[in-house]
Parts: C-alpha cells; structure tokens; sequence
C-alpha cells in the first residue's frame, strides 16, 4: 500500500503543476487567497479548488442583496468584514475539468480502493496513507511555487464533502500547511456565520471534543493526528 501512495503523491504534484497552468489562463490578474485539494469521504476522488478575491467579492455582493440575511449581515458582506462562502471550496470559482489528470488520479484511487479488504484496520491505513500523501504532495507544490507568483500569500488546506470529519480535517491541514498567522486566520473561519446563524458554516453539530477527534473548526485536540483520526473514524 505504501508503494501505491509513494506512486499516487508524485502524481498528483504533476497533475496540480499541469492543471495549475490551465486554470491561471482562465484567472488571469485575478489574485489567489485559497487553494484546496478536496477528497469524498472514502478518499477515492480529488480536486483541485481555488478562489480569487475577485471572484469572492462578486460573490458577496450577490450575497449581500438576499432578502433571508439576518439584521446586520448584508451590511457586513458589503463592508468586506464577513462572508458567507469565503472558505467552502464548493462555492468557488475555479478547479480543475472534468478531463483532467487528477480525474486520471481518481480512477486509480477507486480501483485500489475496490480491491482493498473491507478490514477497518486496513481501511484505516488507506485513510491514513491518503491523507498523509495529499499533505507531503501539497507541501511540495507550495515550496516549488507551483501556485504562482502569490503561492506565500494564499492559504491552503485539504477538505472533505460532506462528512463530519470536515472541520477537522481542514483544520488539521491548515496548521501543517501554512504559517501560524494564516492558520490561526482560517482556524476562526466559522465566526461570522456563528454570529448570525448560531452554528458554524459546516452545518453540523458541533460534536462533544472529549467523545471525538472530529471536533468544530479551530479546535484541534492535541492528540491528533491522520492516523488518530481514521483511527477513531473505524472506531480502532
């Protein structure tokens, strides 16, 4: 398995260096704040997501003009203090196509993936390897500046559509993969929408941090790791 994820880690790092060459075309001057590389819940996928602030702020100006927004939203929206899609990688305005080579990297993904024992510990480990692999190959692609002449000034981190594991996965990532300003920045995401909406933006409840390594955005216990939380995931 190792050997299979030694493989899969260098491809992605090609695959997101070619795919980043495409999606700057369509970006243009547009300035990258995010960059994401989301996965599903059985880590058999991934895909490149990134936002521009000028995609960002078209968005929020759609945004503010919502007749539903509590008494203060808009007004932040519009005055650049909140968001409401900021960090969620499916509002986004750019990733990779459908043709893409991290396409190519998902197929490979789901055929190991059928293969495996249906074992938890052996699903566990797959979990772990996956997640341990798209941080080294993100890693990599950041220190080569694979993400532009911004690649210091954007913020990166590894999501997960719609899972209860999400926040802390991004979280988690976040911390490894960005400097403490710009994690601490990410870590406290949730705020604004909590401030107006009374839950934070995953839309899950916020779960117990002593029964689970899960957690709420910016709350990572200190036990955690890729293997504690696949781990606990599969209950090992």
């Amino acid at each position: 398995m190792e050997q299979f994820f030694k493989k899969i880690g260098t491809k992605i790092e090609a695959a997101v260096k070619k795919e980043m060459r495409k999606i700057s075309k369509k970006i243009g001057d547009e300035k990258i704040y995010a960059a994401a590389l989301v996965t599903d819940s059985d880590c058999t996928t991934l895909y490149l997501a990134l936002n521009t602030c000028e995609y960002l702020k078209k968005r929020d100006e759609q945004d503010a003009l919502r007749s539903d927004l509590p008494e203060g939203c808009a007004e932040r929206i519009r005055d650049g203090s909140g968001s409401l899609t900021k960090w969620l990688t499916d509002e986004w305005g750019y990733s990779d196509g459908t043709e893409s080579e991290l396409n190519k990297i998902s197929d490979l993904l789901y055929e190991y993936d059928e293969d495996l024992d249906s074992d938890d510990e052996i699903r566990a480990e797959y979990g772990r390897l996956f997640f341990e692999t798209v941080t080294q190959a993100f890693r990599n692609l950041i220190q080569s500046k694979a993400f532009g002449a911004d690649t210091d000034e954007i913020t990166y981190f590894i999501s997960m559509s719609d899972d209860e594991r999400t926040p802390a996965i991004e979280d988690y990532s976040a911390k490894l993969l960005n400097p403490e300003p710009k994690y601490m920045e990410f870590a406290g995401r949730d705020a604004f929408y909590e401030e107006f909406f009374g839950e934070d933006s995953s839309e899950e409840d916020a779960l117990d941090e002593e029964d689970s390594l899960h957690g709420a955005s910016g709350k990572i216990p200190e036990n955690f790791s890729w293997k504690a939380l696949m781990d606990d995931y599969f209950g090992i």
